[in-house]
């Protein structure tokens, strides 16, 4: 399912749950205590929530979930089942519903059964099997991930404690956040895979061309400069360690930058006096977080597609402006440029031989981490040079070192 579409109906449910839990407490509160506390409580609960469902079901995020619905809407217990075991079960009866065991309730087997809320308003309409069990009544609602059930959410109630169809409809809309949620959460993980796969793709995609010209640099300068193709095997040799050995995800700017010095030093080794390299960045961005590997394959284009293929020496020109809540980085060639749908090509369509090494990857990395509108820009014409532009927040949740 589209993430887009994930998140308009996180904010349909969110809103739907909040009107239906402000309604059952509005009526269960003191009047004294006013409307604005009722809508308090309400918000307090989604906001509290929210942040246990997205890390998916499990008996921790199951526990603290189950331990907020009972603190705020004072069933007599909650219990959540992940697959066929109870995750927790928070409240009354917690002597027989315990943790890791299977449901004991006819009502909660059925609610997994047919992936239907259902209502029991009695002891014998739960089902229980424990005979001394004072819960009285319950409402259950299905748990879903990618259309199947995955567990469920039952409310319990005891003497004196009335289940109203107002409540049969919030439980049924608690169960609808919690399963949009676990879907973002496994929307998460497929993500986080894709990128990590993407980035081992790229890595690898890296290595022949370059290695195999930085190779043919330094056995140049074997017979000619023998102390400077040392020098260069060594500096090769800790650039290709360093290169393989990257981890991580992410690193700050800074970081990116001393890399992509490194392998320009090997470049300057290679074209000599045609190749000039200006930085313009400003300090602010050093300490920016961005996915690793996406400034190296824009200068390396640069670097093959735009000196490369000119005569006379070239120019590239690497940015990193300061702009608010945003770093804009791009690098600039005066090589021979490109026409638009080679452009497009290069960022979107199949990969070609003659342009495009990582763009592709390093466009879609983007995207996937911060939301289509930062993926990459291509500004370029023919015999006018080529700009490869992104910008990125400053800071983001869940992007970090």
């Amino acid at each position: 399912m589209d993430s887009n579409v994930l998140i308009a109906q996180a904010i349909a449910i969110v809103v739907l749950l909040g009107v239906v839990i402000y309604l059952a407490l509005a009526r269960g509160r003191k009047a004294s205590q006013g409307r604005e506390y009722a809508i308090s409580e309400a918000l307090a609960l989604v906001n509290r929530t929210l942040p246990y469902l997205r890390r998916g079901l499990s008996p921790v995020t199951a526990a603290r979930t189950a331990g907020v619905i009972h603190e705020y809407l004072a069933p007599a217990a909650v219990t959540i089942v992940g697959g066929s075991k109870v995750l927790a079960h928070v409240g009354t009866g917690s002597d027989h519903h315990r943790e890791g065991a299977e449901p004991l309730t006819r009502l909660t087997r059925e609610v997994l059964r047919s992936g239907r809320t259902a209502v029991a308003r009695s002891r014998g309409a739960i089902g229980c099997a424990h005979a001394d069990c004072p819960l009285a009544s319950a409402v259950g609602a299905p748990l879903t991930l990618r259309r199947q059930v995955v567990g469920c959410i039952v409310l319990f109630f005891g003497e004196g404690q009335n289940l109203t169809a107002g409540k049969a409809k919030m439980v049924s809309a608690m169960a609808q956040l919690m399963s949009l949620q676990m879907e973002l959460a496994d929307l998460d993980r497929k993500t986080e895979r894709l990128a990590k796969a993407e980035l081992a793709a790229l890595q690898a995609q890296i290595s022949p061309h370059f290695v195999y010209n930085t190779l043919n640099t330094i056995a140049s300068f074997i017979r000619t400069q023998p102390e400077v193709a040392r020098q260069l095997i060594i500096d090769f040799s800790d650039f290709l360690r360093q290169t393989f050995r990257r981890r991580g995800e992410f690193a700050r700017f800074a970081e990116e930058l001393q890399y992509v010095n490194q392998y320009l030093s090997f470049e300057k080794a290679r074209f000599g006096e045609r190749l000039n390299v200006v930085y313009r960045v400003d300090h602010e961005v050093l300490s920016t977080v961005l996915p690793v590997l996406v400034l190296q394959p824009l200068v390396e284009n640069a670097v093959r597609h735009g000196i490369g293929r000119r005569v006379e020496p070239g120019r590239i020109v690497i940015v990193a402006e300061d702009r608010g809540n945003e770093c804009w980085i791009c690098v600039d060639d005066d090589g021979p440029g490109m026409d638009v749908e080679t452009a497009r090509q290069a960022l979107h369509g199949p990969r070609r031989e003659s342009f495009g090494i990582g763009l592709s990857n390093v466009n879609k990395r983007l995207q996937s981490v911060y939301g289509p509108d930062h993926g990459l820009e291509i500004t370029s014409r023919p015999g006018g040079g080529t700009r490869v532009s992104f910008s990125v927040p400053k800071y983001k949740v869940g992007v970090d070192v």
